[in-house]
């Protein structure tokens, strides 16, 4: 047996592409109950002949095909049963010394830290360079330990690993592309976009799908775009490949090439589902959330899945209803989880000690620390000043890019882990495992949530933060922190979870980066309305609203900012919804996205700036009154119609807030009436706000830790109050 194995290596190491010597090796090891190697080796015949499916699949391999099992187990970063699999593979080994995948495998779980695993450094290189000997392909397995340790979250070793493979030739592509993303993670910009080109010179469309997506998680989005396109000359009609052009056009805003990508997908896959709500995300990048909403809640009730993400985007669009009462949107949150919980076995047994003043862990669950998100805007200081006397802080990242800010994050967590990979079941065992007292969802029912684990439960208390302005409507959550004006004690019906009250407001102002404040605007210029916020926000209230105010200030102008609007057909779109109030085309003035440095200065064309009704800006209030610009706010009724009013009372700005539309219009023009006043109060409007609780980020971090200690008590005592909250201080 041990000639047939090293035959069966020397053949491969000839000629890789012999399908029926995979087979054969793939047929050897599950005869000898090695379901890793036997999967690596079926996935390889099946690539390089796809009528071998029938046969593959009548070998006893386990779950073969799925890309989270298997030897993808190596991409972790600890594996508890490594020192059993390193002894077995060892003796493996010894019987059969040719054996390049097992000593492959064996070479990584000597590096991973295990009991006596991993120790000697000299050992884990030996067993590398004697499987780089054996090697079927030239640097595969430089290529899979740069993956595995990629994915386990050591990027430094990954480009260890990796770049060994720049001089190898013909080039290997694929190698290219995990180096990009591992340069990336260390921060070697530069060369890890040279990385990326160098992938990009591959002529097989499916490697090209594979990399766009890839590339474009990382924020290239021009280029995985060229990419895509490159691949479709290649591969003219195929459908995922549109699909994933439409879907990068679409979160780009590009809706005219998106509406062009999605005619040529009907044209091949007229009932495709994924290309239907393609289709149905362009009402709401046109700002028709509530035909935007219709769609989506009919794709879920018809899709026969209940646990499907489309619960989600029902839940987050509802949101932007501005005929819904807040007890319907409550209501609809509550039962878009209820199928969610009742699929799954909540944890209940947990070990962690009751103990009310040790040191807590903490564990953060979130993909969004990167650029302009506003997670990272809000949740970076917050990182920046945990007391890691007494908090022990983990995050489990489940996003895909990295950048400065990401690499800010991990440097301030006393624990890190890449999670992306891992499944609900598995991201939850991870977290029980570590014995978190306390974990954070900072998502909601944003696109990187994953309330799955929450459902789970991972930890003796779970909590929702900052990345979703309303309550998740899931019952295993058992607190959101919010403040007493979003989230007062009168609103708990609408909340799945307790209420835990900040004192001020949710949201603390503390940029990271600095913005100067623009010039001053002319003394004698027209008064300048505007918003910041994105298209599904300007509700026709809202549009109505705004108008109002417009006709009774003639001369005045509105400025409006968001995504959507470089779209020619969504300008198009709102001056018509404008001009049936009575309001000219030439009265707006409608930009597209741009940097967020010149951003903050477009705040400049702006003497007062109008939050949107039912769903307030957020981050895009506080840039315009940290870049001195008064902000007019609606109260609304729950949660997400709450935060200006959160804002402006934090401020000490209370009189900018209204109690009614009437209100909220006689506001405007009391401040329009002021106007040469505000435009020389930029300053003093910064120095108040940077003053103001609302900038205070020590004191905010001190009370959140406070309030996350006060969850811990009632914990351990056994409480379960509707509404906790601090003493202001």
């Amino acid at each position: 047996m041990p000639d047939t194995l090293s035959r069966q290596w020397a053949l491969l190491r000839t000629s890789a592409v012999q399908a029926q010597v995979w087979f054969e090796l793939a047929r050897d090891y599950a005869g000898h109950g090695l379901p890793w190697q036997a999967g690596y080796a079926a996935r390889q015949a099946l690539r390089f002949d796809a009528s071998m499916l029938p046969r593959l699949q009548a070998l006893d391999m386990g779950a073969w095909q799925d890309s989270a099992a298997g030897d993808a187990l190596l991409g972790r970063a600890t594996l508890p049963e490594a020192s059993a699999l390193a002894e077995r593979f060892a003796a493996r080994l010894k019987q059969f010394p040719g054996d390049w995948l097992t000593g492959l495998y064996l070479a990584r779980l000597m590096e991973m830290p295990a009991p006596d695993v991993g120790a000697k450094s000299d050992q884990t290189s030996h067993a590398l360079e004697q499987a780089q000997r054996l090697e079927p392909v030239p640097g595969e397995s430089q290529h899979w330990m740069g993956v595995w340790r990629l994915n386990a979250g050591d990027a430094q070793g990954a480009v260890a690993a990796l770049s060994g493979l720049l001089d190898i030739r013909p080039v290997r592509f694929g190698s290219m592309m995990y180096l990009g993303e591992a340069l990336l993670r260390v921060g070697n910009i530069a060369a890890a976009e040279k990385a990326f080109a160098r992938a990009s010179l591959s002529g097989n469309p499916d490697f090209l799908l594979n990399l766009s997506a890839r590339v474009y998680a990382h924020n290239y989005w021009q280029e995985a775009i060229d990419v895509l396109n490159k691949a479709l000359g290649l591969r003219a009609e195929s459908v995922p490949i549109l699909l994933a052009l439409a879907k990068i056009q679409s979160e780009v805003y590009a809706l005219a090439d998106c509406s062009e990508s999605l005619r040529r997908i009907q044209a091949l896959a007229p009932d495709n589902p994924e290309a239907r709500l393609l289709a149905a995300g362009l009402q709401g990048r046109m700002g028709d959330a509530k035909g935007h909403l219709a769609t989506l809640q009919t794709a879920y009730k018809s899709g026969g899945d209940p646990l499907s993400r489309l619960a989600s985007s029902v839940a987050m669009t509802s949101l932007y209803h501005d005929e819904w009462p807040p007890a319907k949107v409550a209501d609809l949150h509550r039962s878009l989880c209820a199928p969610i919980e009742a699929a799954v076995v909540q944890k209940t047994d947990f070990s962690n000690a009751r103990t009310a003043n040790r040191r807590l862990r903490i564990g953060y669950v979130t993909g969004d620390f990167h650029r302009q998100h506003p997670v990272n805007i809000f949740m970076l200081p917050v990182l920046l000043r945990h007391d890691h006397d007494q908090f022990e802080i983990y995050v489990y990242h489940t996003g895909t890019m990295h950048d400065e800010y990401t690499r800010q994050a991990k440097a301030c967590a006393d624990h890190w882990l890449e999670a992306a990979a891992l499944d609900d079941a598995a991201l939850q065992q991870a977290i029980v495992a570590d014995e978190v007292d306390i974990l954070v969802d900072l998502a909601g029912h944003t696109s990187s949530h994953r309330l799955g684990v929450f459902a789970l439960r991972a930890a003796p208390v779970q909590a929702t933060f900052l990345g979703y302005p309303h309550s998740t409507g899931l019952s295993a959550i058992d607190w959101l922190v919010g403040d007493a004006t979003v989230s007062p004690a009168e609103h708990a019906h609408q909340f799945s979870e307790g209420i835990a009250q900040l004192p001020g407001s949710v949201f603390c102002w503390a940029p990271v980066d600095d913005y100067p404040l623009p010039p001053s605007r002319p003394a004698d210029a027209p008064v300048v309305f505007g918003s910041f916020n994105n298209a599904m926000k300007l509700s026709p209230k809202t549009i109505a609203l705004w108008s109002r105010i417009m006709q009774a200030v003639p001369d005045s102008r509105l400025l409006l900012k968001a995504p959507s609007l470089r779209d020619a057909a969504v300008q198009a779109r709102f001056a018509d919804l404008f001009a049936a109030q009575g309001i000219a085309r030439e009265r707006l003035i409608l930009r597209g996205p741009s940097g967020l440095g010149e951003m903050m200065q477009e705040y400049g064309d702006i003497d007062i700036a109008l939050d949107p009704t039912p769903y307030n800006g957020g981050t895009t209030t506080l840039q315009a009154l940290w870049m001195g610009v008064p902000v007019v706010a609606l109260t609304g009724g729950n949660f997400v119609g709450r935060m200006g009013a959160s804002f402006m009372a934090t401020l000490g700005q209370p009189d900018w807030v209204a109690e009614d539309e009437d209100a909220y219009v006689a506001t405007a023009l009391a401040l329009a009436r002021d106007c040469g006043t505000l435009r020389g109060r930029r300053t003093q409007l910064r120095a108040q706000m940077a003053a103001s609780p609302l900038c205070d980020i020590t004191r905010y971090v001190a009370h959140f830790e406070a309030l996350l200690r006060r969850m811990w008590t009632a914990h351990c005592e056994g409480d379960k109050p509707r509404v906790i909250g601090l003493n202001p201080t």
